[in-house]
């Protein structure tokens, strides 16, 4: 079971591409694009053509590297540069039209949670941790416990931006360097008892700037090379590291060891972490290469094993002919979960399925993109020619044929009089597949962004219509199930979507 997974940053983007390996994940390539998005906002901070075409270029390179690995798509998340610019949305929608990759703008809790949960499994964490991640627009930070992060809060305070804002000479002064500080605290002390360092506490940094501060600092005691994950350093320490970044002039900054490539933001950055762990009493902190991408492949690889977990003998023999077909297991399985998710909320508002229909509609949500191997034109209609014939164990011809017909349905035209295949169902089935496809075209549209980041409410019922409360949805996960309730209002009248 293979994944990838890439953040777009202010600064960077990244590509992780790993594979399922018994309860752990073993890394198969990765790729850094220098993007550079921050420098690409105009006064307004919108994102430049040069910072579209910046981010396309990237895309582009991450969709090859991973269909040469054979991963048939990218989750993307972007981060502060697209969060932050008016048009992000729009540039995240024209990324699909011109990529294929659709990057879904996260928000800065959300990066938090990740992050945690990336650090989380590369350094060990205790009862009590708080995770600082600086990036160039935003330095996140976050506390829980071994695994999970309890709360986390996102502040205006990246490298790249206190640079801009504050670092104008070279080599910068002491008083920009306090004015950096100042502004530090200035917005972290009203939030700083939340993450103040106790007695026990495992203060956890991340980021690039960070990993280039071990490295300098590994270096300073004698130590070159290496990996620096793990590797922990006074605040002290820190500070000294700032002083001397600070008096360098650009070359001669250049030369300490992890500061090559960010020459121009590393005074910044380093001045915004000794501020913050300042702020919260810290005195020595940890450095994690776990961060963003890692959080994000381990959750797509904890759903779809859970996922997994969840599906009968014949239910996993679906699983594995979508793998064969090369279908996009993390999609497959975010469609099934929110079409079960689905069924379950119509059955309990009183619509009544026969005993199988959960079966054959997650079979069908499993399968719904088969048909892709074959072409883009038409895949729905491949799909449904691909179950028919696939040797789904456990299922009957009929199931078989209920299936194709439900993953048919899952686009473009509900069933017509004039489809042949159709109208040799019975009657009852034909209500059947109709009521299921449905559930299926509405589930699928909830991810159509393949962010997997949609989540279900409450689904009520107002007179003939219905409102579904939905969390996590991006605006293109909105469209695309306001596009695709076409069917479900057909059957069950007009389906209408708010925020959980």
């Amino acid at each position: 079971m293979k994944v990838a997974v890439a953040d777009v940053g202010t600064n960077s983007s990244h590509l992780l591409l790993a594979e399922a390996s018994g309860g752990d994940y073993r890394v198969l390539d990765s790729l850094k694009d220098r993007t550079r998005l921050g420098e690409c906002l105009d006064a307004r901070g919108y994102l430049t053509p040069e910072g579209e075409d910046r981010l396309a270029s990237a895309l582009l390179r991450f969709r090859e590297l991973s269909s040469a690995a054979g991963i048939p798509e990218v989750r993307v998340y972007a981060t502060s540069a697209l969060r932050e610019a008016p048009n992000g949305p729009e540039v995240a929608a024209r990324m699909r039209e011109r990529t294929g990759i659709y990057p879904a703008i996260i928000s800065g809790e959300r990066e938090g949670q990740l992050t945690y949960l990336g650090a989380a499994d590369s350094v060990e964490f205790g009862a009590d941790n708080v995770l600082l991640d600086l990036g160039g627009g935003s330095l996140e930070l976050a506390r829980g416990g071994p695994q999970e992060a309890a709360d986390v809060l996102s502040l205006p305070l990246g490298a790249i931006r206190m640079t801009r804002a504050f670092l104008t000479e070279e080599p910068p002064g002491r008083k920009a360097l306090k004015a950096v500080q100042e502004h530090v605290r200035s917005l972290l002390l009203p939030f700083a008892a939340r993450f103040q360092a106790g007695p026990g506490t495992r203060m956890i940094l991340s980021s690039g700037t960070a990993e280039a501060a071990a490295l300098a600092i590994s270096a300073g005691r004698g130590h070159s090379g290496g990996h620096i994950n793990g590797v922990t350093f006074s605040v002290v320490e820190l500070e000294a590291l700032l002083e001397q970044a600070r008096s360098s002039r650009p070359a001669a900054r250049a030369r300490i060891p992890g500061f090559e490539r960010r020459v121009d933001t590393i005074v910044a950055g380093l001045a915004v972490l000794h501020a913050a762990l300042d702020v919260l009493g810290a005195r020595e902190v940890t450095v994690s290469e776990g961060a963003l991408r890692e959080g994000m492949l381990i959750e797509e690889l904890a759903q779809l094993q859970s996922y997994s977990g969840t599906l009968s003998v014949r239910q996993r023999s679906v699983l594995a002919t979508a793998e064969r077909f090369g279908a996009n297991l993390a999609h497959a399985g975010q469609v099934a979960t929110l079409s079960r998710g689905l069924l379950e909320a119509l059955t309990h508002l009183g619509e009544r399925f026969p005993e199988e229909a959960r079966a054959l509609l997650t079979a069908a949500a499993a399968l719904h993109e088969a048909g892709l191997i074959v072409s883009q034109s038409s895949h729905h209609k491949h799909s449904a020619y691909l179950i028919r014939h696939a040797d789904l164990r456990g299922f009957s011809p009929r199931d078989r044929e209920l299936i194709a017909q439900i993953a048919r349905y899952h686009r473009r035209s509900p069933p017509k009089p004039s489809h042949t295949e159709y109208m040799s169902l019975p009657s009852a089935d034909r209500t059947l597949v109709c009521r299921l496809a449905a559930v299926l075209r509405v589930a699928d549209g909830l991810d159509r962004a393949h962010a997997g980041g949609t989540r279900l409410g409450e689904l009520s019922r107002d007179g003939k219509g219905w409102t579904l409360r939905l969390s996590g949805a991006t605006p293109l996960d909105l469209l695309g199930a306001r596009e695709k309730a076409d069917l479900w209002a057909q059957v069950y009248g007009p389906l209408t979507f708010s925020p959980a």
